[in-house]
């Protein structure tokens, strides 16, 4: 059933390869000019982060605050994926066009999209990718816009400002940089996402339908991860986390996402029927319980970047070692990382040690995480 599936995508992949070498061999490189943010007339404000990941979106969403605190008065529209089109609903940008990869579709909807964009005359258009995205920088591009900017590289052709790459390395601060280069005005800015009082009320309600009332920490579990990547950690250390913290009084709920269906059957199998499992596919409904958490375990992945955008305390768990490339900074979460493999034990620890710490600072009300017949705290 996968075959046409895999078939189509593969066919789309090379379908768009082939139409971007003969853009790129068509087109000539763009002249560069000199932007100067605080001397020209910016109205119209484009941002492009051409990806269908959710934690690559998450991670654009500074440029938005950012923009829109230097240009309060200015239209800021968004190019994304679907799911950034629901995460990023109340944030302050004027219209979202949605990009796809769902083939045949994809084969015009570019040249669609580029066609409503150049409609618009755009004095700004920029590839938030800080990683040189070929569909960004053709997106930016194409747009038409007066200024289009993005990184030095090797597609920068389209560009006609052009930003040397900036020396940090991490996800989370590679933005930033990236914005400061452009002489915008930022204090250190963390990706977030909003939510409405109902749309957290409801995240609360199912939470505590599932856990209960009873006053003990809520920790939200993960155990999904991209396991073509190499990043998931196994299932069977999961379900030996998730029973530990269950005996110590702590309430579990374990999460699975649309991509993570197929571990439905093998958590039920080999872990306690008492602990809650949750599967949500609506991207909203699902950050709305993770904020209602007290603290969130995941692996390197989209809902590990989210848990942080909305401000939970999270553990996150690298299989490889580019945590300092994805990793979140010690303010959003704890970094997990052991050759060889994380251990359920010290991921247990460090879980152990986050409640403690929260305890400590009065954002939890509990007085103790029981061990056996030992108390943690």
């Amino acid at each position: 059933m996968d075959r046409p599936k895999n078939f189509a995508y593969s066919l789309n992949q090379k379908i768009r390869r082939m139409a971007k070498w003969i853009m790129r061999s068509v087109t000539s490189r763009s002249k560069e000019k000199r932007l100067d943010l605080h001397k020209e007339e910016i109205e119209k404000i484009l941002l492009v982060r051409a990806t269908f990941r959710m934690g690559d979106s998450i991670l654009a969403t500074p440029a938005i605050s950012v923009f829109r605190k230097n240009f309060p008065g200015a239209r800021i529209d968004f190019v994304g994926s679907p799911i950034s089109r629901k995460l990023f609903r109340n944030l302050p940008i004027d219209h979202h066009f949605s990009i796809t990869r769902r083939f045949p579709d994809s084969s015009w909807a570019y040249l669609a999209l580029i066609k409503q964009l150049k409609s618009v005359n755009y004095d700004l258009a920029i590839d938030l990718s800080c990683s040189q995205s070929a569909m960004g920088s053709f997106i930016v591009g194409f747009s038409g816009a007066r200024f289009r900017a993005g990184l030095r590289g090797e597609w920068d052709r389209w560009f006609n400002v052009r930003i040397p790459r900036p020396s940090e390395r991490n996800k989370y601060r590679i933005l930033p940089a990236f914005l400061s280069a452009l002489h915008l005005k930022s204090r250190e800015t963390f990706p977030s996402l909003i939510f409405s009082f109902a749309e957290k009320e409801e995240g609360r309600r199912r939470i505590e339908s599932l856990v209960g009332q009873d006053g003990s920490p809520i920790v939200g579990v993960f155990v999904g991860g991209r396991k073509a990547w190499g990043k998931r950690w196994p299932i069977k250390n999961f379900c030996e986390l998730i029973w530990a913290l269950h005996r110590r009084g702590i309430s579990v709920v374990t999460f699975f996402g649309p991509e993570e269906k197929d571990l439905i059957g093998f958590f039920g199998d080999a872990s306690d029927t008492t602990i809650p499992w949750v599967f949500e596919p609506s991207p909203r409904a699902f950050a709305a319980m993770v904020s209602n958490c007290h603290l969130f375990v995941s692996c390197d992945s989209g809902p590990m970047h989210l848990a942080c955008a909305l401000g939970t305390r999270t553990v996150a768990i690298f299989q490889e070692p580019n945590f300092d490339h994805w990793g979140p900074p010690p303010s959003l979460g704890q970094v997990i990382y052991q050759s060889g493999g994380c251990s359920v034990d010290e991921i247990l620890r460090v879980c152990l040690l986050e409640l403690s710490d929260a305890c400590v600072e009065g954002s939890l009300n509990f007085s103790r995480l029981v061990s056996g017949s030992t108390a943690v705290l």
